[in-house]
Formats: structure tokens, sequence, C-alpha cells
């Protein structure tokens, strides 16, 4: 018996999802447990398996489509099946769920977007005024720009619109109509002319489609900027003992690798050891690896870090599981992976939710410091800068130095300034004494 397949939700938060591509072919057997097609979700490029036996009869949608959870995408039957009236059931059901994740426009937006067309028409359509039959009739000084009356500059609605679209100042333009009034062939010969230098020629405007993952990130943002009562904090500290002992680590790296050795391509970077020591500070302070739940908080007894992974168009955060609990070479390791799979888009969902704690790091752009946005339902989050080489004060001496800045974002409904504070000072000594990061 021919059934419809549906869209399926492939991560935690997807509502709709881009269609990628079929990995089975119209026409191709389909078993339970088979890959019958890509879809970008909110987060990532995910396998979807068919849970039906049968041959692929019908795909109602095609590469790069966006389609709500659950709307049908194609029909699974037998061959000599008769699946006129499903298919024709199935593309009704398609258009209603996309229907409903479009909602029409409100009448006043429908009137005013009638009300802007016809208002265009007619300036694109009117005629270019007529040029005066007696020009010398109007004084036309070397030098002269366009009259203006109580502050405003004459010109037709056409010329207006024209030298909108090209990003024109209309007051540097000599008006040859009527009373100096601006017409088009002004503006049109302005532009030709280059007048000025400081006139270009605007490329065109581009519609940009908002992708799954960007809609969705939009989304929660906005949710938790809103509902989270946000406070930052930040602190700098010496950088030059964390420097140093990453220089060192890898400086050995280098003289053990060999052939086998697990070490072979591993280096540490500074973002490792904030990864360690933000995950050892937050062991020593709870509150912030902690949840708002409403009627109570979550102290969380794993510590699982996101780091936050830029992808084209979007943002996608690997969480590593048990952090405080990795020897640095394996964290190291652990957070390379999966940053390489999220990049790739080949992350589960399982591994890019359910955390407790998030990093964003932004110092490898040259960025001193920034305030980031809670990842809810997380109580706080860490944002890294650049490391700088700057003047700094040592026993009373200036001399070169080196120091980094981070910002703790916190929900104050879950932590207070002074434990936010606290957890930074705890993270600082860990930054200024990298080698007890070994220790653990």
């Amino acid at each position: 018996m021919a059934v419809i397949i549906e869209l399926t939700q492939l991560s935690p938060t997807m509502s709709e999802g881009t269609f990628v591509k079929w990995s089975k072919k119209k026409g191709d057997a389909v078993e339970p447990g088979d890959i019958l097609a890509e879809v970008e979700t909110d987060k990532a490029v995910m396998e979807m398996e068919a849970y039906d036996s049968g041959i692929l009869l019908v795909q109602l949608v095609g590469e790069g489509e966006r389609v709500p959870v659950g709307a049908p995408i194609g029909i699974v039957g037998q061959v000599s099946e008769e699946i006129s009236e499903l298919t024709e059931q199935a593309k009704d059901l398609l258009a209603k769920k996309r229907s409903a994740k479009s909602p029409a426009k409100s009448e006043s937006q429908t009137s005013q977007a009638s009300v802007r067309l016809t208002v265009e028409t007619e300036i694109s359509n009117s005629p270019p005024p007529a040029a005066p039959d007696t020009p010398a009739t109007i004084p036309a000084v070397p030098g002269e720009f366009a009259q203006k009356t109580s502050g405003r500059i004459i010109a037709s609605p056409l010329a207006r619109k024209i030298a909108q679209s090209q990003r024109i100042d209309l007051g540097r333009i000599r008006g040859t109509g009527p009373g100096g009034r601006i017409v088009k062939e002004d503006v049109e010969a302005f532009a030709s002319s280059g007048a000025g230098g400081g006139t270009f020629q605007s490329r065109p405007d581009q519609r940009v489609e908002i992708s799954s993952m960007r809609r969705i990130i939009a989304a929660r943002l906005q949710q938790a900027k809103n509902s989270i009562p946000h406070f930052y904090l930040t602190m700098e500290f010496d950088a030059e003992p964390m420097a140093a002992l990453r220089e060192n680590i890898n400086q050995d790296i280098d003289y053990e690798k060999g052939a086998g050795n697990p070490l072979e391509k591993l280096k540490i970077t500074y973002n490792d050891l904030i990864v360690k020591a933000c995950a050892l500070s937050l062991v020593k302070h709870p509150v912030c690896n902690s949840s708002w739940r409403g009627d109570h908080i979550l102290a969380h007894g794993r510590v699982d870090i996101g780091i936050a992974v830029a992808l084209d168009g979007g943002l996608i955060t690997p969480y590593l599981r048990n952090a405080d609990m990795q020897p640095l070479a394996v964290l190291a390791a652990n957070v390379r992976e999966l940053t390489r799979r999220a990049r790739e888009r080949k992350l589960k969902p399982e591994e890019f939710s359910d955390g407790t704690f998030t990093i964003s790091n932004l110092g490898m752009f040259g960025i001193k410091e920034f305030s980031a946005i809670i990842n809810e339902p997380e109580s706080a989050m860490l944002a890294v800068g650049a490391l700088i080489e700057k003047p700094v004060v040592k026993n009373g001496e200036i001399r070169p130095g080196k120091t980094m800045s981070v910002t703790l974002s916190c929900d104050h409904r879950v932590v207070d300034g002074i434990e936010g504070a606290r957890f930074l000072e705890t993270f600082r000594k860990y930054m200024e004494h990298p080698h007890t990061l070994l220790l653990r």
C-alpha cells in the first residue's frame, strides 16, 4: 500500500528544512533505515532515513526548496499501484503546510504596498517635463545650482527617483527646468559627466533568501535577548604565562612526533587552554554551570562546554562532553574533531544540543573584547578576545607584555554579580598559572 513520506524533524529546534538532494532516485527500492534524502536543518545537513518499504514512486520537492516539518515530500509504494488520488492529496497537504508557515500579509500591509506600487508606477511612467522653449529667459549664472524654496530643492518626481536610485545629491545639480527646477535630463547629464568626483554608480540591491539555519538563529537569539536579563563582566589577565606554556608544549609535541604517534597532527591552541581553564572554573563555581527552569534552578552535575563554530550563513555550537575530566591533549584532539565535523555539517543532533556552558572566541580576528548573547537555557557564556601585545606594569616597571580580555555574560536570574566575578577570578588564576591545567 502506497504511503506519503513526510519530512522528519531531524534536530530538536527544527521547524522546517531546506531540501539538499534525494539520495534515492525515482523508481529505486527503499527499505526502512535507508537514507532517502539530505536536508539542511537549522544546525547542519542531516540524512533522513526511510521508515517504509517499497519503491520511490513520487518526489514532490527538489533541491533548494524549503519544507516545513511534517510536510509531504514523496510517495513510496508498489509499481503497479494507482496513486493519482494520493499524489493530489499529498500536493494539497504540502501547499497547506507551506501556506501555514507563510501567513498572508495584513490588510494594512497590502494596502500600503498597493499605494506604494501605484505611486511608483505613476512616477516611472510620467513623461519627462518638456524643456523650456526659451531657456534664455531663465538666468544661467555659472556655478549656480538648483534653486531652493524654503530650503527645499525643486525637482521633478522622476528626477528625484533617478537621483535616489543612483545616490546623487540633488543639491549639486543645476536645474534647467522652469524656475531652476531639476528635471530628468539634468540628473542623467550629471551622472554621465561624473561631475564633482564624488558621485558613483551604485550596485543594485539584492534579495538574500534566509536559510533555515539563519531563521532559527534569529528566532533563538531574539528570544534569549528578550527573556534573559543579561549583565556583563569583563576581566583582563596576564597572557604571557599561557603563551609560554603553549609554546613549550608544542615544541615538546614536535620533538615527540613520529610514525604512529597519536600526537602526530596535534597542536595546542590558546582556545584549548581557555576551554580547560573554563571547565575547571565551572566545577568550583557551579552556579555558572546552571539553568533557569522557571520554578527552580538546575545545577548541572556535568560540565559540557559548547564551542561556537562559524559556518557559511550561520553558527553552530558542538558540545565537548565532560570537559573538566579530559586531559589537555585529549581535550584538544576532541575540540579539533568536533570543529572539523561542524564545518562539514556532519554533527549528530545530540552533539550540538543540551549543553551547560558556551565559549565564543573571536580573538583570531583581532577583536579585543565583545559581549555575547547567552545560549538559552544556559546561565552564562564566555566571550574571548584577542591576545594583545602592549606595555604592562610589573613590579613597578613598564615593560612589553601580553594580555587578554574575556567577558562573561550572565543571566541575572541565576548568577549574581559577585558570583560571576568569583568565577572570572578563578579563571584568571588558571590562565596566569597555566601549569595547573596539566594536573587534571
